[in-house]
């Protein structure tokens, strides 16, 4: 299993655990400052404590993977499963981008890079994301990456993709 991939322009890592740890310590330097929003705070503290609690052949299905542009030094945004596939199958998926790169389909070209390497392996049947309602630019990328309204569970669409 490869821990990186590269697209067209991006290109994805799956951080190790003392990253993480940088990264909710504020002693990093990987990432643009402004893609550390308070959920994505509270998100890094929790996979954290799961990366802790198994091997670590596990961590690329718990940690972020770091988004970054070819050529430069900080990523621009992270994406990453929330836990192992459930009982159906399906893994949600998470993600979070700079505001100031938002806009040019850098998000859309992560998630569907995340999305072949999901298709890798045989018990992951699809992925999910619960998205906010008032998140647009969140749902056009699902959209566009071919995920389908399932349902409404209080203020969050859940979005399906089946491989």
């Amino acid at each position: 299993m490869s821990e990186k991939f590269i697209s067209e322009r991006l290109q994805l890592e799956a951080l190790s655990l003392t990253q993480m740890k940088q990264l909710a310590a504020d002693e990093q330097n990987i990432l643009k400052e402004s893609v550390l929003s308070e959920t994505v705070q509270l998100a890094i503290m929790h996979k954290i404590e799961q990366m802790c609690a198994v091997s670590e052949d596990v961590h690329p299905w718990l940690t972020y993977w770091l988004i970054k542009k070819h050529g430069k030094a900080k990523g621009i945004g992270v994406i990453g499963s929330k836990f192992l596939p459930d009982e159906e199958g399906y893994v949600e998926i998470g993600y979070a981008i700079a505001g100031e790169e938002q806009g040019n389909g850098y998000m859309t070209e992560a998630l569907e890079v995340f999305l072949d390497w999901l298709y890798e392996f045989p018990f992951c049947t699809g992925a999910r994301l619960s998205i906010h309602n008032d998140n647009k630019p969140s749902i056009q990328v699902a959209k566009k990456c071919g995920f389908w309204y399932k349902e409404q569970k209080e203020a969050y669409r859940i979005y399906q993709y089946d491989f």
